[in-house]
């Protein structure tokens, strides 16, 4: 894993471009898209997951990762992948899991642990000989992460987006149902910390949070704290999927304490969080936006307009929870190139139009839609079909066109239900 000092210096993944990454969306800000499509890049950001195991077991994990024994790709085929990258001249690679960290793949010969950062200098070095740009993101839950490895992770210049759902060791165990599990995150960030991160603007930290019923109340608590430690929160809303889904539409997190007593996060609830979310960056970190958006500072996913996922069993889709209905090929069967010639792929980088005209995300009900500033989250869109008026969940009746639909955790829905009742009672 070590890398000589003047080959740090080398390949230090400063950001070429100038651009400034936002590791929830994988640096796939707006500004970043329209940049590089200026460019002429074709494709702009690719998602390698390298494993779908992790150590932990994440009662609403959107990957279903466990420990188990599940999809990964060998260190061969994943160098591929980057060879293909650098052919298409691939701007951000973001490495994912489960946890990328806990990736063992069978023809590695190096100690468990490092293959990861085995991956990371090969991916710096190919591209530094391709003379291309690169920014390198990974998502983590940074529990293995040592101290020398978090210097050398700082030293490298790779960004990181990391787990963080509550601040309280009872709460954050057991939504990773892992005893013990927030006391070996913490000491990941701490590592990470000392190494650097936080104090600097490249290489960019992030906190992804995930708002359940279950730390709802806790989520203003953990944006402070990233905050202060000069890290980036992203706070994404719950959706049914992987873990959840298999568990027919039910958080298995509802048995357990619930902060204010809620079983059901309305978009009302999302409105009043972010709103929170607003006024402490405003009045604690000088930083202001109006919550417009279920999504911090109106930073809303683009993955749809220049990225893609690689699945670790092989799929390519266009966003990480994406259904196989809308799968675009196969890594293992074919090449990236001839995958993005899939005439689906454009039907993606054309969200907006795409969007179904009557529904909340639309550009005709929506003023964010309109400028092209947010489009919601696709995958939320997908998995409340299987809703019915009642609340009742059945996985028979997700409906891929749904794909297209409105964002159920948007309180703009809401907000418009209220209008429309309030000019019917005018009229009458």
């Amino acid at each position: 894993m070590a890398i000589a000092d003047e080959k740090i210096d080398k390949i230090k993944g400063k950001n070429v471009e100038g651009i400034t990454l936002y590791p929830g969306m994988a640096g796939m800000t707006r500004e970043i898209v329209e940049k590089l499509k200026k460019e002429g890049v074709e494709l702009l950001s690719v998602d390698i997951m390298v494993t779908q195991k992790c150590n932990f077991k994440c009662y609403y994990c959107y990957a279903s990762s466990s420990p188990e024994d599940l999809p990964e790709f060998t260190m061969n085929e994943a160098k591929e992948i980057v060879q293909q990258c650098i052919d298409m001249g691939v701007r951000i690679i973001n490495i994912q899991g489960g946890e990328p960290t806990f990736w063992h793949p069978t023809d590695f010969k190096g100690k468990f642990g490092d293959a990861f950062y085995h991956f990371v200098e090969y991916i710096r070095d190919e591209y530094q000989k391709a003379g291309l740009p690169l920014d390198l993101v990974s998502f983590t839950n940074v529990s293995l992460i040592t101290e020398e490895k978090a210097k050398w992770l700082f030293n490298i210049g790779i960004s990181l987006c990391c787990k963080l759902d509550s601040l309280q060791p009872e709460l954050q165990d057991s939504m990773l149902c892992t005893k013990g599990g927030l006391k070996i995150m913490m000491k990941g960030y701490d590592n990470l910390i000392k190494a650097g991160y936080g104090k600097t603007q490249n290489p960019v930290i992030s906190t992804n949070s995930v708002v359940t019923p279950q730390n709802y109340g806790e989520i203003p608590e953990i944006f402070r704290w990233s905050r202060q430690q000069g890290f980036r929160p992203f706070v994404i809303p719950v959706h049914v999927h992987g873990r959840l889904q298999e568990a027919g539409g039910q958080d298995q997190g509802l048995d357990r304490t619930i902060k204010e007593g809620k079983k059901n996060l309305s978009p009302l609830d999302m409105k009043k969080l972010f709103e929170k979310l607003a006024e402490i960056d405003g009045k604690e970190f000088d930083i202001h936006w109006e919550a417009l958006t279920p999504w911090v500072e109106n930073k809303a996913c683009s993955r749809h307009l220049g990225g893609i996922h690689i699945r670790a069993d092989g799929v390519v889709v266009p966003c990480s929870e994406a259904p196989d209905h809308w799968a675009l090929g196969d890594i293992r069967k074919q090449k990236l190139r001839e995958i993005m010639q899939n005439p689906t792929v454009k039907k993606f980088r054309n969200m907006y139009s795409e969007l179904h005209k009557t529904g909340i995300c639309s550009s005709k009900k929506c003023p964010m839609a309109e400028k092209n500033i947010c489009y919601g989250c696709r995958t939320r869109s997908y998995d409340d079909s299987a809703y019915d008026d009642d609340g009742n969940y059945d996985a028979d009746k997700l409906d891929p066109e749904a794909f297209f639909g409105g964002d159920p955790a948007c309180w703009r829905s809401v907000e418009q239900k209220s209008t429309t009742k309030q000019e019917e009672k005018i009229s009458v």
